[in-house]
């Protein structure tokens, strides 16, 4: 199914052989002998340098993401001093829920067995904090009985009642 050639066509590729013909006559076997040499000739070093392809780096990338992500497992679990505890912070203009009969700040050193224990003998519940002031928010059934309990105890810096709770 081939269409027959023109003749335009014909004489062309008949000049371009003879062409062709006639260049490879000309050159002498010596020339074309040293320029195959230079084809095959090791390139420079530079030229040899061969960076990795992107499948080759699989493995290494595979490994250096593990690696990071045992890294940082380790730091997570990892012991830390108390003094570096979080602290736990409200938001800045919390309003007091109604529930609130007391407002306290404990001191700077209470632990939290301290705490626990001057609640109970107060008769009072913590209903929200620490607040942005450091103070919680504290519910009891007797608001001026668990107000002078805390106050006697030693253990808060300033205790008083809320002002929906004269």
């Amino acid at each position: 199914m081939t269409e027959p050639i023109d003749q335009k066509d014909q004489q062309l590729r008949e000049m371009l052989r003879a062409a062709l013909d006639a260049e490879a006559a000309a050159m002498s076997p010596d020339a074309g002998l040293a320029q195959l040499h230079r084809r095959l000739r090791r390139p420079a070093w530079w030229r040899r340098i061969r960076w990795p392809s992107l499948p080759s780096l699989a493995p290494l990338t595979i490994t250096a993401l593990a690696s990071l992500c045992l890294v940082q497992g380790w730091l997570l679990w990892q012991p830390r001093d108390p003094a570096d505890q979080l602290q736990w912070r409200s938001l800045p203009g919390m309003e007091a829920p109604a529930a609130a009969s007391l407002r306290a700040r404990f001191a700077p050193g209470a632990t939290v067995a301290q705490m626990n224990a001057a609640l109970a003998q107060a008769g009072a519940t913590i209903v929200a904090g620490p607040l942005a002031d450091g103070s919680y928010l504290l519910d009891a059934l007797d608001p001026q009985a668990a107000l002078r309990s805390l106050q006697t105890g030693g253990i808060t810096v300033e205790a008083a009642t809320t002002p929906s709770h004269p």
